[in-house]
């Protein structure tokens, strides 16, 4: 059987006997994959750094019936830095979650990957406010899933002058068609959103919000995710758990 060589992220390890562990990879060219590694965590196994949790690495894998096989892998960067913050790692952790639910095994997810990859960069690296840059992927995550929200108009009736937004609807909605149900989006909300859907992957992270508005673009970009996804995620439970929310 031919072997297949790809680049991914671990997302997700499982433990099973003594050293081998099945890992779950969101990779460049096969989607989110399980794949087998045998003897990866022994101390000295080479597999070992590239099949860690987080690790971005360089893969050679041998199809299986039901799993994919480790041959080789080669670590390109480890995100090690996230397992030293409590608070980092939940965001990290909870995005993985997200993605590992979301996206099946599937070709052509080299762009989603790379967003990925910048969101991690900055969940690792970066002094700025973390919850703007979870909106950000959650919101090109539900574009890339076929769920983006419809912010030209009403969704109802397409009138432009729109006060409300409803995940129901996958949009906003006018004063005139809105129900008790809706909650109000201010228009600084509306712009952030658009700013977002409509700058390339790298960009869309470029901008700063008021508390105010940071934490109404998380409730909206959130309800419209649990409206399109059926899922609990404990994840992010416990992300809000340790932000204090």
């Amino acid at each position: 059987m031919e072997l297949l060589k790809t680049t991914g992220v671990v997302i997700r390890q499982t433990k099973v006997k003594e050293n081998d562990l099945i890992i779950t990879i969101f990779t460049k060219d096969f989607g989110v994959i399980r794949a087998a590694a045998k003897g990866a965590r022994g101390f000295k196994n080479q597999r070992a750094a590239g099949t860690s949790l987080f690790a971005y690495s360089e893969f050679v894998l041998l199809p299986g019936k039901d799993l994919y096989r480790v041959q080789s892998c080669d670590l390109i960067e480890s995100f090690y830095s996230l397992t030293s913050n409590i608070e980092r790692l939940a965001f990290a952790t909870y995005i993985a979650d997200l993605t590992g639910y979301t996206v099946q095994e599937e070709e052509g997810t080299e762009r989603l990957l790379s967003l990925f990859l910048n969101t991690f960069y900055l969940f690792a690296r970066w002094g700025g406010e973390l919850r703007t840059v979870k909106c950000v992927y959650e919101l090109k995550l539900l574009e890339y899933l076929g769920f983006s929200p419809y912010l030209e108009g009403c969704t109802l009736c397409g009138k432009e002058d729109t006060t409300y937004f409803s995940p129901k609807e996958g949009g906003l909605v006018c004063e005139n068609c809105h129900s008790v149900q809706m909650q109000k989006i201010s228009p600084a909300c509306k712009n952030a959103m658009q700013y977002i859907l409509e700058s390339d992957d790298k960009k869309a992270f470029a901008f700063r919000l008021s508390p105010e508005v940071l934490y109404e673009l998380e409730y909206h970009v959130g309800s419209l995710l649990t409206s399109s996804i059926d899922h609990t995620f404990y994840s992010l439970d416990y992300l809000k758990t340790v932000l204090g929310n």
